[in-house]
């Protein structure tokens, strides 16, 4: 096998911040990382979707290269409770 061949061969992923990276490979974004308050990893695919949570910083550069996460780790999912949007203006006058 080559090692252009190899899986994540060719991706670069530069740190734009503290906790925060961005993955490419050849001029097309992959997508990033961010490192959350404690201390975890969410991993988001190229249209900004969740891939999934990591403990590992290469973990979750491996999700985001491979386009889905590693066989051994755990992916949890969270319900976020978002507000309904209120009208503003004379809309909410009516």
């Amino acid at each position: 096998m080559r090692s252009s061949d190899r899986p994540g061969a060719g991706v670069i992923w530069a740190r734009v911040e503290e906790g925060f990276h961005v993955g490419s490979k050849k001029g097309v974004f992959l997508g990033y990382v961010d490192r959350q308050p404690d201390g975890g990893f969410l991993a988001y695919d190229g249209t900004s979707r969740v891939v999934g949570r990591f403990a590992a910083l290469t973990a979750a550069m491996a999700a985001v290269t491979n386009g889905q996460p590693a066989q051994e780790d755990e992916i949890t999912l969270e319900q976020v409770r978002v507000p309904a949007p209120r009208a503003v203006g004379r809309e909410a006058a009516s």
